[in-house]
């Protein structure tokens, strides 16, 4: 398996590849990540050397970690971990460097050019827009006050408990991971739990299974699609910090119609009933 990192940019139907000398596919800017390096490193070191152009580690983002068939090695996979930036720069006037020979916009259906790994990148479907895109961010006290931001309706409060009553919580049990969620204005929109061990035992008996509890969203930030968004990208977020999980457990109301169709969308399946504090529940499960 070849470890690399790569940076995707991307505008309506085309994607921005590079090609290197005696190579005739093109593939996503990036390469291999040293030994000690950490993946904003390695791409930011990568992106200097092919492309000339100082990105800063701080407007890197991470989308995804796909697999796929390397290029142009047979015979053998590459990890391509993705990123895209934040950073505006005119990719015009971008002048690639050594091995590079072009720097390309290509069409996303003009498949016969485009390296496996990349292919394998488009058809799950990850090719999103990436500007849109919500970041995750696990709880430290230097964020309580963001926290205090995140408004919950009454009603919600019913079925779950507020974000400082899961943070109090997580401080009594290593295995509840309070987490944060930002849009791209870094505006902190709303809140999830991640629960390991106990939190999980009463759905599965599988030790690598996660539950997911404790979701909301800002009543400031509603009926804006972001909770739809949470649920398409948190496999990924699990995947990458918590690489030993392979499923992801959670509790819908039995009368919750809308949020079973959107689980069911973004391909839970249901698994059983039970009772959440005295309430029907639906249990839906995602294989990562």
């Amino acid at each position: 398996m070849i470890k690399c990192v790569c940076l995707v940019v991307q505008e309506e139907e085309r994607i921005l590849l590079v090609q290197a000398r005696h190579r005739q596919k093109y593939y996503f800017p990036g390469g291999k990540i040293d030994e000690g390096e950490t993946h904003k490193q390695a791409l930011h070191r990568e992106l200097q050397e092919e492309l000339q152009i100082h990105i800063p580690e701080t407007s890197l983002h991470y989308i995804t970690t796909v697999i796929g068939d390397a290029y142009p090695q047979k015979n053998t996979k590459t990890e391509l971990n993705c990123f895209y930036t934040t950073e505006k720069i005119d990719w015009s006037n971008i002048k690639p460097a050594q091995e590079i020979t072009d720097l390309k916009w290509i069409y996303k259906t003009d498949r016969e050019i485009i390296a496996p790994a990349v292919l394998t990148w488009l058809d799950n479907d990850f090719n999103c827009k990436l500007e849109d895109r919500l970041e995750f961010e696990p709880y430290g006290a230097s964020l309580f006050d963001d926290v205090l931001g995140i408004n919950i309706e009454e009603l919600d409060l019913q079925f779950t408990k507020t974000p400082q009553e899961n943070i109090k919580l997580a401080k009594e049990d290593l295995d509840r991971h309070p987490t944060l969620i930002y849009n791209q204005q870094q505006q902190c929109i709303g809140f999830f739990t991640l629960h390991e061990g106990q939190g999980v035992e009463p759905y599965t008996a599988n030790p690598n299974a996660i539950f997911f509890r404790s979701f909301s969203i800002g009543v400031d930030y509603r009926g804006q699609g972001y909770g739809k968004q949470v649920i398409q990208q948190l496999p990924q977020y699990v995947k990458r910090y918590f690489p030993s999980i392979n499923e992801i457990y959670l509790t819908v109301n039995n009368d919750n119609e809308k949020a079973q169709q959107l689980y069911k969308h973004c391909q839970y399946e249901y698994v059983g009933e039970s009772l959440l504090e005295d309430r029907p529940v639906y249990i839906m499960r995602y294989r990562i």
